[in-house]
């Protein structure tokens, strides 16, 4: 049936109510959230399912005033209550932008399935998407079966980090790192960890917005400094050695004589008994901060010791082979 409330929605959408929702019409203003299900059929005799998200590991979440590629969604969505499925029947121009949509939420999923997949990349300036399917929708008539689950106004969820201002993102970076440090003294790493990354990557998307060498880039750079320590400690204590080296490289090159970073690289070549950058970092730690040599010297012992005993261990297990 047809919602004879709805005359808004716009040219080339036809809207087709299956469930009708529960109570009055959402205010939909700037921020508001939406979480629903969605399927996507192609508009010819069949119904041709392209998309199922009931198929991955979340419900869609549209936050409006954000200038979402897809116009007929918000405007659909708009013209819904909670509860409510409906079909939209979209004219080929309001359906721009969908298959870069869909690639996108199946190349995340594909990630989350597999963290070692590969995502699909278009080559030589071409214009696929990487799916055959999503490549013969240009100029097809689509349409869109939308589940409403929730809607949640401003203030009652927590802010996506690309909807906030730039104080909201450096406020989050101060939380996310005390929460972060909590979760350390507690040894809760996992927990640690995502803290520390979600921090690290607000600072990067703050980065993007400056002129590389400026003064608020370098503000922001340093900034990054203490966290990259920190995540690079708990990949220590768990023993990720080649990620901790990875993130105290970045650390060096900007501060070549940052003692932390010194030390802690030193700690993470030692686990991944790559001795000779090992003992480079351990000398250019005495040499920096000569109060930690005797520590350095230590530590190079030590490793020294643990790669003669290795050396033994290895020969007697290929001896035992034969």
């Amino acid at each position: 049936m047809i919602d004879p409330s709805v005359h808004n929605i716009g040219r080339g959408i036809h809207k087709d109510i299956q469930y009708p929702g529960k109570g009055p019409l959402p205010d939909y203003q700037k921020d508001t959230k939406a979480i629903f299900h969605f399927r996507t059929y192609i508009n010819d005799a069949d119904q041709t399912l392209v998309d199922d998200s009931r198929a991955w590991d979340e419900p869609f979440e549209l936050i409006f005033g954000h200038n979402f590629s897809l116009e007929s969604w918000e405007n659909g969505v708009k013209s819904m209550r909670p509860g409510e499925r409906s079909k939209f029947f979209c004219q080929p121009d309001k359906c721009m932008g969908y298959a870069k949509l869909s690639k996108t939420l199946r190349d995340i999923q594909k990630k989350k399935d597999n963290k070692d997949a590969v995502v699909r990349q278009s080559c030589c300036g071409s214009q696929s998407t990487g799916y055959h399917d999503l490549d013969k929708l240009t100029g097809v008539s689509l349409i869109f079966e939308i589940d409403l689950m929730s809607v949640e106004q401003p203030g009652q969820y927590n802010k996506q980090i690309w909807t906030m201002s730039e104080d909201e993102k450096y406020a989050l970076v101060i939380e996310l790192r005390e929460k972060g440090n909590n979760h350390f003294k507690a040894k809760n790493m996992d927990k640690a960890e995502i803290n520390y990354a979600k921090a690290i990557g607000t600072l990067e998307q703050l980065g993007m917005r400056e002129q590389p060498q400026s003064d608020l880039w370098n503000k922001i750079e340093d900034m990054k400094i203490p966290l990259l320590l920190n995540y690079s400690q708990v990949m220590l204590v768990k023993k990720e050695y080649t990620t901790a080296i990875m993130h105290l490289n970045t650390v060096l090159k900007r501060d070549p004589e940052n003692v932390k970073g010194l030390y802690r690289r030193a700690t993470a070549h030692s686990g991944s008994w790559n001795i000779e950058q090992a003992e480079r970092d351990w000398t250019e730690l005495a040499r920096v901060d000569p109060s930690q040599s005797n520590l350095a010297l230590k530590r190079m012992s030590e490793l020294r010791a643990a790669v003669k005993q290795k050396e033994v261990e290895e020969k007697a297990r290929l001896k035992g082979m034969f």
